[in-house]
Parts: structure tokens; C-alpha cells; sequence
């Protein structure tokens, strides 16, 4: 049984001393939001954003003025004037939804290819701050339940590697 201790100390200990010293953890939200081009890409896609807002507002009133168009006339329109007019407005209304869906779309992929360059030039960040001050492991703070008041916060060493203040 001593020996079997004594084998766990000389192999463990030592091995989680180490790793200790070389492991750092990085609040990756914080550094991700303190990028100019975080900042940058927000801005783009708030301003594609109020773009297809005010396109759908005027396809909304659009809609809106044939709807109250068609209730103030429905009762002196014949049968087929009456249809067509319910045809045309349930194509807006359609084609309102289908605008919608596009907008949500064409947002959510702009927002991934702004991205892209941003999560690359982090990383790189990371993997600079890492191998220069020899750790062994770069891990996301906000993946930990408990991070020790004695580990190594590499974000604001990443930080300066941005250039972010």
C-alpha cells in the first residue's frame, strides 16, 4: 500500500504541479466584445438590420392601405372584383412572410461571415499568447463552475496582444 502511494505521488503530484503552472483560462466573451471589429460587425448588421425594417414597414402599409381600400369597397364590388382583390391581398401577405423570412436569413448568414475573420484573428491571438508564455492549454473561463484565484488569467494578456485596452 506504501509503495502504491508513493508511486502516486511521485507520478501524480509532480504532473499536477506542472500542469497547474500551464494552464491558463481566457473570458472569451469579454475579449470578443472588446474587438474594434466586434464592434464594426455589430454596427453592419444594426445598419442591414434598420434596412430591412423599413423595407418590411413599407410593404406593411402597403398592405395595409389595400386591406382598409378593400373593406371600405367590399360590399359594392361584384363577386370576381371581390375575389381578386382577396387573391392580391393574400399574395402581400404571403409575400410579406416569405420578406420576413429572407430578412432573418440573410442577417443570420451575414452575421456568420463577419464573424469569421474575427474568431480567426482571437484565436491566432491565442495561440501567440499561449506559445509565448509556454502554456499548455488556453480554456474558456465561462466553461468552469470554479476557476482558483490562483490561475492564470490570460485575457488581458490576449488583450494587449489586440491591442485592446
Amino acid at each position: 500500500m506504501l509503495k502504491k502511494f508513493l508511486l502516486f505521488a511521485l507520478v501524480v503530484l509532480p504532473v499536477t504541479a506542472f500542469a497547474q503552472e500551464k494552464i491558463a483560462y481566457l473570458n472569451y466573451a469579454d475579449v470578443v466584445t472588446a474587438m474594434p471589429e466586434f464592434k464594426q460587425m455589430q454596427d453592419s448588421l444594426s445598419k442591414s438590420e434598420n434596412d430591412l425594417r423599413a423595407e418590411l414597414q413599407i410593404v406593411s402599409e402597403e398592405f395595409a392601405k389595400k386591406y382598409s381600400d378593400y373593406i371600405a369597397q367590399r360590399d359594392s364590388l361584384n363577386e370576381s372584383i371581390k375575389l381578386r382583390r382577396e387573391q392580391e391581398l393574400d399574395d402581400m401577405r404571403q409575400r410579406a412572410e416569405n420578406f420576413q423570412q429572407f430578412a432573418a436569413q440573410k442577417q443570420e448568414e451575414m452575421q456568420q461571415r463577419m464573424s469569421i475573420p474575427i474568431r480567426e484573428k482571437l484565436q491566432k491571438a491565442i495561440n501567440d499568447v499561449g506559445r509565448d508564455n509556454n502554456f499548455l492549454y488556453i480554456v474558456n473561463s465561462e466553461a468552469f463552475l470554479y476557476i482558483s484565484p490562483n490561475a492564470a488569467d490570460a485575457t488581458p494578456i490576449v488583450k494587449r496582444k489586440l491591442g485592446i485596452q
